[in-house]
């Protein structure tokens, strides 16, 4: 069974970054064309802090005309983080999760 990858977020960030200065672009420009009410958001994607969201990555990809390799992979082209966290799997195996939802309880096991 495979894993899911985890990505570096410090990559991602340098990558977007790297990507809006190619492109000659201000964070007030990208904040305009994202339709976002501040610049803090941008700053904290270029700062490795937090990932875009699906619709912003999209357009991101598109306005940078990129794949998202081209924003998860470092500069020697590998992906962002080469090792993923298999014993997660065998964690949740073991424990006992109780998702409580409106008039329902639901439990993993």
């Amino acid at each position: 069974m495979q894993y899911r990858r985890e990505y570096d977020l410090k990559v991602i960030g340098r990558n977007l970054k790297r990507l809006r200065e190619k492109h000659q672009m201000t964070v007030e420009q990208l904040r305009e064309y994202l339709c976002l009410g501040s610049v803090q958001a941008i700053y904290k994607y270029e700062a490795g802090v937090g990932y875009p969201q699906a619709d912003t990555m999209l357009a991101l990809m598109e306005l940078y005309g990129v794949g998202v390799n081209e924003i998860v992979q470092n500069h020697e082209g590998e992906l962002s983080s080469p090792f993923v966290v298999p014993f997660f799997t065998n964690f949740l195996k073991k424990v006992k999760l109780n998702v409580v939802f409106p008039n329902k309880s639901l439990v993993y096991r």
